[in-house]
Parts: C-alpha cells; sequence; structure tokens
C-alpha cells in the first residue's frame, strides 16, 4: 500500500474541513428551501458531501 505524505494528508484533512463546509451550507438551504426540487437536490448534495468527510477521514486516519 502507498504511504501518504505529511503533506498528502495535510491536504486531506484541508478537504475534509472544506466537504464539513459544502455539507453544513447544504443542510441550510436545503432546510431553507421552498421548492421540493431544490430541497431534494441540497440533501442530496450534503449528503455526498458527508460520504467525501468519511472517505477522507478514514485514509488520514489510517495513516
Amino acid at each position: 500500500m502507498h504511504h501518504l505524505t505529511t503533506r498528502e494528508l495535510l491536504y486531506l484533512e484541508d478537504m475534509s474541513k472544506l466537504f464539513k463546509s459544502i455539507a453544513k451550507n447544504s443542510e441550510f438551504a436545503a432546510q431553507s428551501a421552498v421548492d421540493p426540487q431544490i430541497k431534494s437536490y441540497m440533501e442530496s448534495l450534503a449528503q455526498e458531501h458527508r460520504q467525501w468527510i468519511s472517505t477522507t477521514n478514514a485514509l488520514v486516519n489510517q495513516h
């Protein structure tokens, strides 16, 4: 297995923080949305970014 450098691990941590911010804003937008299509889209966007958070955190925690 490829070992990640310190720089790569820091990048993944930064990306995780970015994904958290996007997920939080998407959740807020979903709660505020009146249009059901927009609400659904924002909820799916938030879920997708929560999955990315899990994935990047798993990579960081492995190293």
